[in-house]
């Protein structure tokens, strides 16, 4: 009798030592297929990045050429109206024409505000499209694992 028992013993003890050899397989299968995932996810982070950087670049120096732009603009303009205020000929003109050109500049500083207001507001979304999406990937793969 005393045989029968020690071999039931063995019998479950190779049981046990195969169920965790298995769940150590499995563990260790899941562990790598964690760490797998967890260097795809950290590669498209950087990809992001680094896609993030370039349409900002590309954004910044489209936004200084055109300042360069205005400034010549503004160049030309001032240029004009010198031209205009050393042909003046009496005070009334004088009224006048500062009256024009200060609306005019007012007019042109509101326009080129807005517009340069929505450009910037544009870049700066276009910008970080790219790790916008990847934080909505990672919200929905944290919910997933919650």
């Amino acid at each position: 009798m005393a045989t029968a028992k020690t071999t039931d013993f063995t019998a479950q003890a190779k049981e046990m030592a195969a169920d965790v050899q298995a769940r150590i397989k499995t563990a260790a299968a899941k562990a790598g297929e964690f760490a797998s995932e967890a260097g795809e996810f950290n590669k498209a982070n950087l990809e992001a990045v680094v896609e993030s950087g370039k349409v900002f670049y590309a954004g910044a120096q489209e936004l200084v050429r055109a300042d360069v732009e205005a400034g010549k603009s503004v160049v030309e303009t001032v240029t004009a109206d010198v031209k205009k205020m050393a042909a003046i000929k009496s005070p009334t003109e004088l009224m006048q024409l500062q009256g024009e050109l200060a609306r005019r500049n007012f007019d042109a500083v509101v326009s080129y505000g807005s517009k340069r207001t929505e450009e910037i507001v544009k870049l700066y979304n276009d910008a970080f499209a790219p790790i916008s999406s990847r934080v909505s990937v990672a919200v929905e793969k944290f919910s997933k694992a919650a």
